[in-house]
């Protein structure tokens, strides 16, 4: 069984080839029909490192901050927590979501675990 070619001459609201509109593939559709105008593309925020570097400065400020050669008498031993605990949640922060810098955020968390357990050895050999 073969199909021939619609009659062209049919229906004149239908379309050029005698089909319905409605028919016709997306691509194709009437461009003034404002059900088929292109919709605006959302604009996207742009993705910083800020929280993977925040987090990495902490880390590292809270590691180094017990050993500097000053005079911290009766703070030593607590040094490390206001830098470290800060630099974890910023840490975890830097790691949800599309971001980038999360290398650099995962860096950050260890430094900031290793702060922690020097504080917390220096605070247990303290007491």
């Amino acid at each position: 069984m073969t199909y021939g070619q619609p009659d062209r001459n049919a229906n004149q609201q239908q379309g050029g080839a005698g089909y319905p509109q409605h028919l016709w593939p997306d691509y194709s559709q009437d461009p003034t029909d404002p059900a088929w105008q292109p919709r605006p593309i959302p604009a996207q925020r742009k993705s910083t490192a800020l929280l993977g570097v925040l987090a990495f400065v902490l880390g590292l400020a809270a590691l180094v901050a017990p050993f500097l050669p000053i005079d911290m008498t009766g703070f030593r031993q607590y040094a490390a927590f206001p830098f470290a605990l800060p630099g974890v949640g910023l840490a975890i922060a830097g790691l949800i979501g599309p971001r980038r810098g999360k290398p650099l955020a995962v860096v950050g968390a260890v430094l900031c675990g290793l702060a922690l357990g020097v504080g917390a050895i220096m605070l247990v050999s303290y007491l």
